[in-house]
C-alpha cells in the first residue's frame, strides 16, 4: 500500500572538477605497470636511479612537465599525469605461416590406396590449392599418408605452401614469411581428378597466420596496443622516452590512425584517438601526418625534454583553446638549482628555420629579442589547438549524448524525440564556443557561436530506420577559432533510439 507521506530529499550535485589532457609518459627501459603520478617524487621512487625500472629520461620529462610555473600564462599547472613502463622494444624478423596437419596413427577403417594410386587433396575448400599426390607404398596408416605429402606444394594468399612430414605430421609452411589471408581449417582428400570420390582420413587441422618484419619502433606500437586493449586506454596526449625519427615518425603515424573513420565507427569501432607530442634533433624531419606535433632542438639539449616542457607549458590550458605558438617553455630540470631558464635555444641559419617551417617543426626561436615556441604546429600544418580543440567537441558531444540516452526513460521515435538528441549537439557547440572553451569560433555582434546544426524530421527517415529505431542523422557545421584558411568542422551525430 502506498504511503500518505513520502519525503524525498536531493543534494546538489557535487562541482565537476576541471578537464585535463589525460597524459600518459612511455617508458621503454622496463615493464612496470600503468600508475598515476602527482609529483616528481613517486615518479623517481619507480624510474629513479634507485627506482625498479631506472630511467633518467622519463624523471626529466616527469620534473619539466609539472615546473612550469615560472614562464606558462596558464592559471594552473600540470599536476596528474600516468606512467607505464614497457621493455625495450627490438626488431624481429618475418615469420612464415603454417598450415598443419595430424592424421593421427590410426590404421584406416577402409581399404587402403594402392601403390602409384593418385590422391587429390584440397585444402582450405579451396579448389585452386589442390596437392596432387601419387601413393609410393600402399597407404595404411597415418604416418604412411603423412609420408607422402613431403615435398608437396600449394599456392593461396599469394603465398607458396611447401609440406615437410614427420610420423602423423604434415606441415605446409609458406616459403616467404608475413602475415598472409588465413586458410580455413579444412581438408579433403578424393581418389579422383573430379574430386567426386572422397577418400576420408582422421586429423587435426591447425591455421597459423605469419607475422611481418618488425622494426624496433613497430614492436613498440605492437606494445602500446596490447596496453590499450589489455590494461588501460583511458589516456588521450601522450611522449615516450625515444626521440630516434623513427620512433617518432612511427608513433605519430599510430596517432593519426587512431582516429576511427566514419566507416569504422559504423561497425561499432570505439573512438580512443590518441595525440602524440615528439622531439627530434634531426633538421630534416618531416612527416605530413595528423594529430601528432614535433619540436626540434640540437641534440645536446634533448636531455632538457623540449617535448615535455612544452606539454607542461601550454597543456594546462585544455580544454580552453589557446594557440600554441608565442609560448616560451622553460627547462623545468634546471629551474629547481638554477633559476627560471628557458629551454635552449638552437643555432639555426635561416635557411634552417625556413626548411623547419616548411616540414611544420616547431622550435625555439629569437626575434627583437624575445624568445618562443614556432609555430605550434602539427606535422600536417594545423595548429595544435584546432586538433585538441576538435578532439573536445567529439568527446564532449558523445558524452552528453549518453547521458541523455541513460537519463530518460524512453525517447520517442518523433520529431520531439530527435530535438532531444539534437540537444547534445547543440550544448556541445554552445559549450565550445563561451570563453571557458574558445574552440568555435563567436559572431563578433551577438558573440553567438557560429554553427550549424540541421536536425532530420520524422518525415525523412525510411520504413528501415523506423523498424530498427535509427534516426536520421544530424549533421552540423562549426566554424574554429584559429583554424588555417578558416577551416570549418563538420560532423555527424547518429543514434539508435
Amino acid at each position: 500500500m502506498a504511503k500518505d507521506v513520502i519525503v524525498v530529499v536531493k543534494r546538489d550535485a557535487l562541482p565537476t572538477t576541471k578537464e585535463s589532457l589525460d597524459i600518459l609518459l612511455i617508458s621503454t627501459t622496463g615493464a612496470q605497470p600503468v600508475g598515476v603520478y602527482r609529483d616528481v617524487e613517486s615518479v623517481k621512487a619507480v624510474y629513479g636511479d634507485d627506482g625498479k625500472t631506472p630511467n633518467s629520461k622519463i624523471v626529466r620529462k616527469a620534473t619539466t612537465l609539472m615546473n612550469q610555473g615560472k614562464t606558462t600564462l596558464a592559471e594552473t599547472l600540470v599536476n596528474k599525469f600516468k606512467i607505464v613502463g614497457f621493455e625495450p622494444p627490438t626488431a624481429s624478423p618475418a615469420v612464415a605461416a603454417t598450415f598443419v596437419i595430424d592424421f593421427d596413427n590410426d590404421v584406416f577403417p577402409f581399404d587402403a590406396p594402392a601403390a602409384k594410386q593418385k590422391l587429390y587433396v584440397r585444402i582450405g575448400g579451396d579448389d585452386k590449392a589442390v596437392v596432387t599426390l601419387t601413393a609410393k607404398v600402399e597407404i595404411e596408416d597415418g604416418m604412411k599418408l603423412a609420408a607422402q605429402f613431403n615435398g608437396a606444394s600449394f599456392t593461396k594468399g599469394g603465398k607458396t605452401y611447401t609440406a615437410s612430414a614427420k610420423d602423423t605430421v604434415v606441415t605446409f609452411t609458406a616459403t616467404e614469411g608475413g602475415s598472409t589471408d588465413s586458410i580455413p581449417e579444412r581438408i579433403e582428400i578424393f581418389l579422383d581428378e573430379a574430386m567426386s570420390q572422397e577418400f576420408v582420413a582422421t586429423g587435426k587441422k591447425t591455421f597459423t597466420n605469419g607475422k611481418d618484419a618488425m622494426t624496433a619502433a613497430d614492436s613498440l606500437i605492437e606494445t602500446i596496443k596490447e596496453f590499450q586493449r589489455d590494461e588501460d586506454d583511458d589516456w588521450y596526449y601522450f611522449l615516450t622516452d625515444r626521440d630516434e625519427p623513427e620512433f617518432v615518425k612511427t608513433l605519430a603515424k599510430f596517432a593519426e590512425a587512431s582516429e576511427p573513420t566514419e566507416a569504422e565507427l559504423g561497425t561499432g569501432v570505439e573512438d580512443h584517438r590518441k595525440f602524440y607530442m615528439g622531439q627530434t634533433s634531426d633538421l630534416d624531419f618531416a612527416d605530413n601526418t595528423a594529430r601528432a606535433a614535433v619540436i626540434y632542438t640540437e641534440e645536446k639539449y634533448l636531455s632538457e625534454e623540449p617535448d615535455a616542457s612544452y606539454t607542461g607549458n601550454v597543456g594546462p590550458f585544455y580544454p580552453k583553446n589557446v594557440t600554441w605558438k608565442f609560448k616560451r617553455p622553460q627547462d623545468g630540470n634546471a629551474a629547481t638549482s638554477e633559476g627560471t631558464k628557458l629551454i635552449s635555444r638552437p643555432k639555426l641559419t635561416e635557411g634552417q628555420r625556413n626548411q623547419l617551417n616548411e616540414n611544420h617543426v616547431n622550435y625555439l626561436t629569437e626575434e627583437y629579442k624575445r624568445q618562443y615556441v614556432k609555430e605550434g604546429v602539427c606535422l600536417n600544418g594545423e595548429f595544435i589547438d584546432v586538433v585538441l580543440g576538435g578532439d573536445w567537441i567529439a568527446k564532449r558531444m558523445r558524452d552528453l549524448l549518453y547521458d541523455i540516452l541513460l537519463e530518460n526513460a524512453n525517447i520517442d521515435y518523433s520529431d520531439a524525440g530527435f530535438g532531444l538528441i539534437a540537444t547534445a549537439v547543440l550544448q556541445a557547440l554552445a559549450e565550445a564556443a563561451d570563453e571557458d572553451h574558445n574552440i568555435v569560433a563567436r559572431d563578433q555582434e551577438s558573440r553567438a557561436g557560429i554553427f550549424t546544426v540541421n536536425i532530420p524530421k520524422y518525415a525523412e527517415s525510411t520504413e528501415e530506420q523506423r523498424r530498427n529505431r535509427v534516426m536520421p542523422d544530424i549533421t552540423w557545421e562549426a566554424l574554429l577559432c584559429g583554424a588555417v584558411h578558416q577551416v570549418k568542422t563538420k560532423g555527424v551525430l547518429r543514434a539508435t533510439l
